[in-house]
């Protein structure tokens, strides 16, 4: 068994974990099932959930990689086709390329003694000491099943791309998450009527607060008990959002951030505008018909479900991990029971992936080599994580969806990486290869 670690994606996940090893001394080679860098982002590949108009949600300011930082030159909010470059600059910088197999994706991976047997889209079987899953957790849409025919469209996001699909169409938009309601936006130039069905309301919060990102003006907020952050914060909301349920929002059912947050000005424009309508949840399909459970019923054209994903490791038998209404939930989201397995991309939290993918990486990074040099401090590390507390919700109460088993408050997940890299010994900082050159 060779000391290497495979990287099973080329997205913002597997090029930080990429980073990392390289700057550790670690051999890796990255499996890509796409011909480019980009993951999620990579809107080139057929397969990608990213629609023409998407932006961040989180603001660069919060979103860059450690010592790789957004160009301030750009948009507090950059365009899909900037984050992209962005990756793929990052991925030159550091000459990850020549670690690369594109158009070559994981089919099996199976336990093996002292690591991992992988047999590639190409056929190949090759057997690595580490295996890291980094293939994202936005690739299986979740389309509910309602009873009855619908004569019209009926489609996930996923397969959204631009308001010319939707052109003189009465489209209905089922869900609220950030994918539902750029698509409802997006609806309004092009489309002869837009709803949106909706089983509860939402905190819609607006992308800048007081003139700086959402995001950025949490941060820079003194620190506060998660109590008394709700309470300013929900306060702060309704005097520049105001009540929302005039416009036929149903108020909602739960605290401010106990929910995935919702980042949007012009859906809140738009539905002020009378271009979008608030419809009930659907409770079946008569022919051209949408009939919902308040009694209402209407032809639609289209609707299309913005329903979120399930999370899936295709290439890992579904017995070797502790699944949980299509969610994984091992210690600090990245050491499952398998061992020699780290997860890298599976999380839900309210803050910026790509910053916290960079902290993952470094105590994956940290694991392997105490695997490799350091047995006993590898067995402390397990022992660790099977008998210690560690708190990465930070006393939020999410709502019990399946959308947020093993939801992460970001402030209080950092802490918790921090305090493990304390117990384990490891340094507090870690220092970025610096890039290539040339």
């Amino acid at each position: 068994m060779q000391d290497r670690a495979a990287i099973v994606g080329a997205g913002p996940a597997g090029l930080t974990q990429a980073r990392v090893l390289a700057g550790l001394g670690v051999p890796f080679t990255i499996f890509e099932r796409a011909g480019d860098f980009g993951g999620l982002w990579n809107h080139e590949d057929p397969q990608s959930p990213i629609y023409d108009s998407a932006h961040l949600i989180s603001s660069r300011t919060m979103t860059g990689f450690a010592d790789y930082p957004m160009p301030e030159s750009w948009a507090d909010y950059p365009a899909r086709d900037l984050i992209l470059d962005y990756l793929r600059g990052f991925a030159q910088d550091y000459r990850l390329a020549e670690h690369t197999r594109f158009n070559e994706g994981v089919a099996q991976a199976e336990p093996v003694d002292g690591g991992w047997r992988l047999t590639t889209s190409q056929g190949k079987v090759e057997d690595f000491r580490w295996l890291i899953a980094a293939n994202g957790s936005n690739r299986k849409p979740l389309l509910p099943h309602w009873p009855g025919d619908f004569t019209g469209t009926l489609r996930h996001a996923a397969s959204y791309r631009n308001a010319n699909e939707l052109s003189g169409k009465r489209v209905l938009i089922v869900g609220l998450g950030n994918s539902g309601v750029d698509i409802a936006c997006d609806a309004t130039r092009t489309a002869k009527r837009v709803a949106v069905s909706l089983r509860r309301g939402y905190h819609i919060i607006p992308k800048h607060i007081l003139g700086k990102p959402a995001d950025v003006f949490a941060a820079d907020s003194p620190p506060m008990p998660i109590w008394l952050r709700q309470r300013i914060f929900q306060l702060l909301l309704r005097i520049i959002v105001g009540d929302l349920s005039k416009y036929g929002m149903p108020k909602p059912d739960h605290r401010l951030m106990e929910t995935h947050p919702l980042l949007n000005d012009q859906f809140i424009h738009h539905l002020r505008h009378g271009d979008v309508e608030i419809l009930g949840d659907i409770k079946a399909f008569d022919g051209a018909d949408v009939v919902f459970r308040d009694g209402h019923r209407e032809a639609f054209d289209e609707v299309i479900a913005a329903t979120g994903y399930d999370w899936e490791i295709p290439y890992i038998a579904e017995n070797l991990l502790d699944w949980d209404r299509g969610r994984l939930a091992p210690p600090l989201s990245i050491f499952p029971e398998p061992a020699n397995l780290f997860l890298l991309s599976f999380i839900e939290s309210n803050g910026s992936s790509f910053s916290l993918f960079n902290e993952m990486a470094w105590v994956i990074g940290r694991a392997v080599l105490a695997e490799r040099d350091n047995p006993g401090d590898y067995r402390k590390l397990r022992r660790l994580l099977h008998e210690t507390s560690f708190d990465v919700t930070g006393g939020l109460h999410m709502q019990g969806t399946d959308r947020h088993v093993g939801y992460l408050d970001n402030k209080t997940y950092r802490k918790a990486l921090l305090r493990l890299k304390r117990l384990m010994g490891w340094p507090k900082v870690e220092t970025p290869p610096v890039p290539a050159e040339g």
